[in-house]
């Protein structure tokens, strides 16, 4: 491999009063001339006992929505039997349970393929949820895999009256495996890269890659403080221009765009080589079982009441929801949440901090929410706050006087969407090493998952890795600032955008996966894991990446209780 010098942009940031050095932010960036690596035909995965092949797994443990999952005799079998189906599964109201954590309802699940006959083992995903016909009350069950083809749900009985039960099946185990092993370790996501110099403009399509693959003729763009062993990787531009060229990034709105579809398409084609019926017909969207009661007459039981405040706990009952819906409020069973009654409740919660908010656009919306209730502009010297402006690297805050409160806000990179400036690209943990130890009057949020489903298994774990080890450092720092990390909800794509890479390669399969990640990785670490999950998953209306404003105010309001003495 021959690597040219690298070269760096010489510029600094400067927001809110913060200096981010060439150092902190940007990338290097060097060309590479070698062997590019190509996709193995029979995708495999590592274990203790090194190489071994799909079709040769036997009795794996795996956890998905809290379940385990037996891995099935002959590895996957054909299309004429065996895949867990949603016509023919079925389910039945066993009864109410009593416990010292409060009163439930128990439903099992019974699993069956395409020929009606019962799985013996477990590994499917399921979701379930109890709303009153009224829909003002609503929570989700928690399932629970008897590795035998059968699966029990929990429903906390937390009012009176009839209501309506949805068990749905994201994926057969089948799939889930599939996914798992065959789909998860490759990345999935192409951009444009935009190369401009003086009046001369080129394109060329880039990736996240591997440090330890092989290519030739690419642009490599690393940043290890943020994406360890992982990197962003250009074709090469034409017209004379070189990789520092480079500007901007994106995927809507460019000429490549048809291209980088089709290299998606063709990505999870050769990826499933055999294997599409697993996510085509009544595999291809999340169906719900209809062979089974579809009301109850639920009678309100014992709901736990003595709770631990929310910044000191949020660990719920193993066979309860984290909470349910009443009217248009949370109520949590994970913790005693606050709900804060105006903006002077708000305000003074978080007077004299600075609050650092970085994410994804759905924690752009809880920036937006908190910016509104305490009457604050929230696209500081730009003329729309239109909640899905435009949204751009370059960080944005805003002070209120009042409160001597200042909120920031940076989207995180690397992210799907729109073209992104390049070189104006803040992650995580170059805000987190910014932030100086003089005056720890700091407040943290963080929040990350949709834009990482179709990163590889290994680049979010370093990404995470990362950002773990920033806030470390932060902590050592600044010893007991505030620190949440939101998890990512369940967001299926509308059904219009059901198309094979979509099912495959943002299945809410990832999502989950990436939640459960994150949950472990900062347990005992001081901070505090806002799982947003059955909070969600249980809101009355269709689960989008964009959920209506009463489900963000709520998430707002979980994590105050989280902040707030």
């Amino acid at each position: 491999m021959t690597i040219m010098p690298r070269s760096r942009v010489g510029m600094l940031i400067v927001f809110c009063g913060i200096t981010l050095t060439a150092t902190q932010l940007l990338w290097n960036i060097s060309t590479t001339v070698s062997t590019h690596t190509v996709i193995p035909d029979n995708p495999i995965f590592l274990d203790s006992a090194g190489v071994v092949e799909i079709g040769n797994l036997r009795n794996k443990n795996m956890s998905f929505f809290a379940v385990n999952e037996d891995i099935i005799e002959n590895g996957i079998r054909g299309n004429s039997s065996g895949s867990t189906s949603p016509v023919t599964s079925s389910y039945e109201i066993l009864g109410n349970i009593h416990t010292d954590n409060g009163d439930f309802v128990h439903i099992l699940i019974t699993a069956r393929d395409e020929n009606s006959q019962r799985k013996l083992g477990g590994g499917d995903l399921w979701t379930a949820t109890l709303t009153s016909k009224s829909g003002n009350y609503s929570t989700s069950g928690r399932i629970e895999d008897h590795s035998n083809g059968t699966y029990s749900v929990y429903f906390i009985a937390a009012w009176s009256a009839k209501s309506v039960i949805n068990i749905t099946l994201v994926h057969s185990s089948e799939s889930a495996q599939y996914l798992k092993y065959n789909i998860w370790p490759t990345c999935r996501l192409y951009f444009t890269g935009f190369y401009i110099s003086g009046n001369t403009e080129d394109t060329s399509i880039c990736t996240i890659a591997s440090t330890s693959e092989n290519w030739y003729n690419k642009c490599e763009y690393t940043h290890p403080t943020a994406l360890g062993n992982h990197l962003f990787l250009c074709d090469m531009p034409g017209k004379n221009l070189s990789c520092k060229n480079l500007i901007d990034y994106g995927q809507e709105q460019t000429n490549n765009k048809t291209q980088i579809q089709e290299n998606q398409d063709n990505q999870v084609k050769k990826l499933l080589h055999g294997k599409e019926f697993l996510f085509t017909g009544v595999h291809k969207k999340y169906s719900l079982i209809t062979l089974g009661p579809r009301y109850i007459d639920l009678h309100k039981g014992n709901v736990p009441s003595k709770l631990p405040l929310c910044k000191d706990s949020l660990q719920s009952n193993a066979r309860s929801s984290s909470g349910y819906w009443e009217a248009s409020r949370w109520r949590s069973l994970a913790c005693k949440n606050s709900h804060f009654g105006d903006k002077h409740d708000v305000g003074n919660c978080l007077r004299n901090k600075r609050i650092y908010i970085m994410g994804d656009s759905t924690m752009h919306l809880l920036y937006v929410v908190l910016c509104k209730i305490l009457d604050a502009p929230f696209l500081l010297g730009e003329k729309s706050e239109d909640e899905r402006a435009a949204p751009s690297s370059i960080p944005r805050f805003v002070h209120i006087s009042a409160y001597n409160l200042t909120i920031n806000f940076v989207f995180h990179q690397i992210r799907v969407g729109a073209p992104r400036h390049f070189h104006l690209s803040v992650f995580e943990v170059d805000v987190l090493d910014s932030l100086g130890a003089n005056q720890c009057d700091y407040i943290i949020w963080l929040g990350f998952g949709i834009h990482f489903l179709q990163w590889s298994h290994s680049a979010f774990l370093d990404r995470l890795i990362k950002i773990k080890y920033a806030i470390t450092r932060f902590q050592k720092r600044c010893p007991g600032v505030p620190i949440v990390v939101k998890g990512p909800h369940m967001s299926q794509p509308p059904e219009q955008f059901q198309t094979m890479y979509m099912t495959v390669s943002r299945s809410d399969f990832f999502t989950y996966e990436i939640a459960k990640m994150m949950k472990e990785y900062f347990r005992d670490t001081g901070v505090i894991f806002f799982d947003t999950w059955d909070l969600n998953l249980s809101f009355p209306s269709p689960n989008a990446i964009h959920m209506p404003s009463t489900a963000f105010k709520e998430e707002l309001h979980m994590i105050l209780s989280m902040i707030c003495k």
